[in-house]
């Protein structure tokens, strides 16, 4: 579990180290929703801490700058006083954006659910339909990896990753 969000947050590291000290306007930060996804929520979408919890997300502890919320369609796994999200799921991670100080947004989801769909698009694509759906829409970065604007998506064999970089211009210390 560590692991995993140490590659997570060390992706969202390096991807956020591209053209970070450039200007970006509003609209080059924010990405509209697709009317092809079945999400709770959307990458760079406002929102609080409370309002997730409102719609019945799970908070899951264990980040420091950011909260992770498990999506309300799933139930957290509970051991001797632990959360951990089940095999299967979507959770959403919540911190300052575009900067660590600024209001809050979904700045990454993490998708392991076949039956979601991004783009139309779900773990059960092949590779050819990805590269297909996101020939006119995005910017190929890396093998099954995609920008839109400056979010990231990565299509893996076992998950679905949705991320944006976040600055830190005032050099906050979690």
């Amino acid at each position: 579990m560590k692991n995993h969000r140490l590659l997570g947050l060390l992706f969202l590291l390096s991807f956020s180290l591209v053209g970070c000290n450039e200007a970006k306007e509003e609209n080059d930060i924010f990405l509209d929703r697709p009317e092809d996804t079945n999400l709770e929520f959307w990458i760079t979408q406002r929102i609080t801490s409370k309002e997730l919890e409102n719609k019945g997300c799970t908070f899951l502890p264990g980040w420091f700058g950011g909260d992770e919320y498990l999506d309300s369609r799933y139930s957290a796994v509970s051991t001797e006083n632990m959360l951990y999200v089940p095999e299967v799921h979507v959770t959403y991670l919540i911190t300052g954006y575009p900067d660590t100080l600024d209001e809050g947004a979904i700045t990454r989801i993490e998708i392991t659910d076949p039956s979601i769909t991004v783009y139309g698009l779900t773990l059960r694509s092949t590779d050819e339909e990805i590269r297909a759906r996101m020939k006119g829409i995005a910017y190929p970065y890396a093998y099954k990896s995609f920008a839109i604007k400056n979010c990231s998506f990565v299509f893996s064999s076992n998950r679905i990753q949705i991320s944006v970089p976040v600055t830190n211009n005032q050099g906050v210390v979690y």
